[in-house]
């Protein structure tokens, strides 16, 4: 338990220190959102008011809370733009190309009826870039659903890739954007220069009413990326990246850790981390980021090593309590699946869902299902990208 207090302290201390400096960028257009997000913030794009749909009586097997209150969603986009954009990247991109690729996405949001979105390699050298490619899905999706979306990005990084978010107007306010822009990561070595998070996390809060309009949550997301493997011959470490990712998951954890105590407390507001980690479930950031190791203990006299494929091997006793869990975990449905990436013919889970413990049981597939997670992975339409559709139904 030391070792975790001592943890969430150095982590206070880094947060203050972001704060201080500027480093956490509100992701707004008035002054008055230059503030991290908070419960009594006012809401923005308010829903078109509609009549409160009463829950039906469940049949016998069904869940007794209903239709479920909200469906999260997390896609890699593979480097999703503007037509004008990636004509830019590639000369022979055609616009049947771009239709075809925003009906593939259009079809798996569809599929599981998505109310909120995060999405990865949102492409565009400007913020108003990026944002023009998600208005233009959103404005898609809302045909096919007769729905209305909104849509936020973080600002691109070098070489115009960033993140964002689409969120259903019917089904939730959005109340704050928030983006960790400017974060030095924590060094593994200290000689090492300091590096930034390549692709900046971005964190939406929204506000949403059950179906039957008896009870409000506040519920924040938070979008991740972390490094790929490409150019893993570059990496002196000889690891592909895995110790760039490390220093991502702990400085991502110690951001949440500090930004929603109330979260870890309680389940007066809820809290999920989605996104791209670029690494299987098993190697060491994927452990740091759940909370389960730190990244002090791989320093020089740790108790942990890495093994060739990033994999941590530690002495007894140095795993912490867990923080994250992925909803994953105990989803029957899920464990005969391959992965959610395929490279050279090999499936790994990049992409992932995870929620602290209080968190946890309205991801569950009824009340009586103790652990098992109404989530789901969506292969189909292979054409919409390289990577998976990963979900999470929640009911409240």
């Amino acid at each position: 338990m030391r070792g975790v207090a001592d943890s969430i302290v150095r982590g206070c201390a880094v947060l203050s220190f972001f704060l201080a400096c500027g480093v956490v960028r509100v992701v707004s257009a008035t002054a008055e959102e230059e503030k991290a997000p908070s419960v009594e913030s006012s809401p923005e794009g308010e829903p078109a008011p509609q009549k409160p749909k009463v829950k039906r009586t469940p049949l016998v097997g069904e869940d007794p809370r209903g239709p479920s209150d909200l469906t999260v969603c997390s896609q890699n986009l593979k480097l999703y733009g503007t037509y004008n954009t990636l004509k830019v990247r590639n000369p022979a991109y055609t616009q049947q190309e771009h239709d075809e690729k925003i009906s593939a996405l259009v079809e798996r949001f569809d599929a599981v009826n998505c109310d909120v979105i995060a999405l990865q390699e949102v492409m565009g050298e400007k913020e108003a870039d990026a944002k023009a490619a998600l208005d233009e899905l959103a404005t898609r999706l809302g045909k096919k659903d007769n729905r209305i979306f909104s849509s936020r990005v973080a600002p691109p990084a070098e070489g115009g890739m960033t993140l964002g978010f689409l969120v259903a107007n019917d089904r939730a306010t959005i109340l704050n954007a928030v983006s960790y822009a400017k974060v030095e990561l924590p060094k593994l070595t200290e000689k090492q220069r300091p590096r930034l998070f390549l692709r900046t996390p971005m964190e939406l809060q929204v506000s949403v009413p059950s179906r039957n309009g008896h009870e409000l949550k506040t519920i924040s997301v938070v979008n991740f990326h972390f490094k790929s493997k490409r150019g893993a011959a570059s990496d002196p470490t000889g690891l592909e990246w895995e110790t760039y990712r490390m220093e991502m998951a702990e400085a991502l954890r110690r951001i949440i850790d500090n930004r929603h105590k109330q979260a870890f407390a309680s389940s007066d507001s809820l809290l999920i981390v989605m996104g791209d980690r670029n690494g299987n479930y098993d190697v060491a950031s994927a452990r740091i980021l759940e909370g389960a190791l730190v990244l002090q203990e791989f320093r020089t006299n740790g108790a942990c090593r890495l093994s060739k494929r990033g994999v941590p091997i530690c002495k007894v006793g140095t795993t912490l309590p867990q923080r994250l869990f992925s909803v994953f975990a105990r989803n029957e449905r899920v464990h005969s699946l391959p992965g959610t990436f395929s490279y050279e013919g090999e499936y790994s889970w990049l992409d992932d869902i995870l929620m602290p413990a209080e968190s946890l049981p309205f991801a569950w597939k009824n009340p009586y299902a103790e652990g098992e997670y109404d989530s789901g992975v969506v292969y189909a339409p292979k054409s919409a990208s390289d990577h998976a559709l990963v979900y999470v139904k929640l009911n409240w």
